[in-house]
């Protein structure tokens, strides 16, 4: 019982940094904001830097949880329900930036509360999806499965949408997403690039996973004091 009850409060943690705090995105109701537009919003890019740093901690606090609990199956069923919220809010905010012509190179953060509301929610979803794909290499490509050329192409345009709002992100968010498109692209990593997560998560796997992992070497570190991921 106490087991069910952890994993749905994981499900809930999960579910909360996926839908963000919604709060903070608000338009703000004032004489000022009136004057700019109903539907324009007083979040700042600098203000919204230090949340989404605030965000970033609390990925890497989930997922952190998710490594020392040791329990492949529970983390298979977390990803699983995370991946379908996570993709499904990056497709429908990429709409939103579509339709209303957005570019992120061009324009910046936005003023919009509109468009600010599917900046800061596309942004905060390719990050944690990263890293869970990162930290949990097999188990996400066994929930992607057939589907590798779909979730292949989002992951990649997330990079690109991430650098292109640098002013918003700090430089272990930069390392995230190149570590991503190595990942995610084999002719596109260095070297010497190998995930260790693939043999730290091979631990949790069954036998038949871990074996097919079971000789990959330590290369450049997804944690540690350099990245910080």
């Amino acid at each position: 019982m106490y087991l069910t009850y952890k994993f749905l409060g994981f499900v809930w943690l999960f579910s909360l940094l996926i839908r963000g705090n919604e709060d903070s995105r608000k338009p703000i109701e004032n004489s000022e904001s009136k004057e700019v537009g109903a539907n324009n919003s007083l979040l700042t890019a600098s203000v919204y830097a230090k949340l989404f740093a605030e965000r970033r901690r609390e990925h890497q606090l989930m997922i952190r949880s998710m490594l020392a609990s040791e329990n492949y199956e529970k983390n298979f069923k977390l990803l699983q329900i995370a991946y379908r919220k996570i993709f499904e809010v990056i497709t429908e905010k990429n709409a939103t930036l579509t339709s209303n012509g957005y570019n992120a190179s061009r324009e910046g953060f936005p003023q919009s509360s509109e468009l600010q509301d599917a900046v800061t929610f596309t942004l905060e979803n390719c990050c944690i999806a990263a890293e869970s794909l990162l930290h949990f290499p097999e188990i996400s490509r066994r929930i992607f499965g057939k589907n590798i050329s779909l979730w292949k192409s989002t992951l990649t345009w997330c990079n690109e949408f991430v650098n292109s709002l640098t002013h918003l992100v700090d430089e272990t968010t930069i390392t995230l997403m190149d570590l991503l498109l190595q990942e995610i692209n084999e002719d596109r990593r260095t070297s010497n690039y190998v995930n260790p997560y693939y043999e730290a998560s091979g631990k949790q796997a069954p036998k038949k996973l871990k074996k097919q992992y079971k000789k990959l070497k330590k290369g450049p570190y997804l944690g540690g004091r350099r990245t910080e991921l």
